[in-house]
């Protein structure tokens, strides 16, 4: 069943005129030269340059799979802390998110808080992580991808209402561990989770 992120430098020319008291300097002409007729020669216009644009490059996924799995396993483990924390106090979605998770698993959580918000129920307890294997990898593809098996233990997670009422009869506890498995991406420079689903065959004990 699924349940599928200017200081501005101005440059101020100045241009004096210089009178010398009072009277008007002479300049002397060297003789043989028309001056009137000589060449005028232009003010040549400072050169421009075109600034060329430059591009930051994307930051490399992890080149092997130890790497990535280290990595896309941190982001799950995120998923469940911050799931927990967030639960068990406000339901107030934690600010970085979306530095862990995105698409369908950033929704998820969002609706997830939202709802135990508007029914004032708050959880009591933590749900554990029991293992995390690698199902299947794809660090070629794009955008590079692992798939985990991550067994959590829930049968510790209470939850209770605005008067403070257990409602622990009510949550799904098989005796056991249950098998969540999620997709993790590499994006932006990070692993980040992106899908959850919970398959029919648990394989957690």
């Amino acid at each position: 069943m699924k349940k599928h992120r200017t200081a501005l430098a101005v440059t101020t020319v100045l241009l004096a005129t210089g009178i010398v008291g009072g009277a008007v300097a002479i300049s002397l002409r060297p003789t043989g030269i028309d001056t009137a007729s000589a060449p005028v020669s232009q003010p040549t216009a400072p050169a421009t340059t075109t600034p060329v644009p430059t591009t930051t490059p994307a930051p490399a996924p992890p080149t092997t799979k130890e790497a990535a799995t280290k990595a896309a396993t941190s982001a799950a483990k995120n998923v469940v802390k911050a799931t927990n924390a967030m639960l068990s106090t406000t339901n107030t979605v934690p600010k970085n998110l979306g530095s862990y998770t995105s698409g369908f698993v950033e929704g998820e959580i969002r609706a997830l808080a939202a709802e135990r918000a508007s029914l004032g129920y708050t959880q009591v307890g933590a749900a554990k992580i029991t293992s995390i294997t690698v199902r299947k990898a794809d660090l070629k593809g794009s955008p590079p991808t692992i798939l985990l098996d991550v067994c959590i233990d829930s049968s510790g997670i209470d939850v209770v209402d605005a008067n403070g009422t257990s409602l622990k009869e009510l949550l799904y506890d098989p005796g056991h561990p249950v098998l969540n498995v999620y997709g993790a991406e590499y994006t932006k420079g990070t692993w980040r989770i992106t899908t959850h689903d919970l398959p029919e065959k648990d394989t957690c004990s």
